[in-house]
């Protein structure tokens, strides 16, 4: 099956979902100024209504497995 992806070159998508990273203190910070308007690292499944069905938010390192997104998807029929 395919599944359409969203790019998001602007962070619009990622400043409306919560996930970017946009504390301007972040650059007066040199442990964190390489993360300053970067989105975390998150997984949204959209329906065709425009729902949210699956929101994952881990941290830099961590992966969602294709297991779990998977099953989601395949509820969506």
């Amino acid at each position: 099956m395919k599944y359409p992806l969203l790019s998001d070159l602007r962070r619009q998508i990622a400043r409306a979902y919560g996930v970017l990273q946009d504390d301007p203190a972040m650059v007066q910070d040199p442990a964190r100024i390489a993360q300053y308007l970067r989105a975390k690292r998150s997984w949204f499944i959209v329906d065709k209504n425009g729902v949210v069905v699956y929101a994952r938010v881990t941290d830099p390192r961590g992966l969602v497995p294709n297991d779990e997104m998977l099953e989601v998807l395949s509820k969506l029929k």
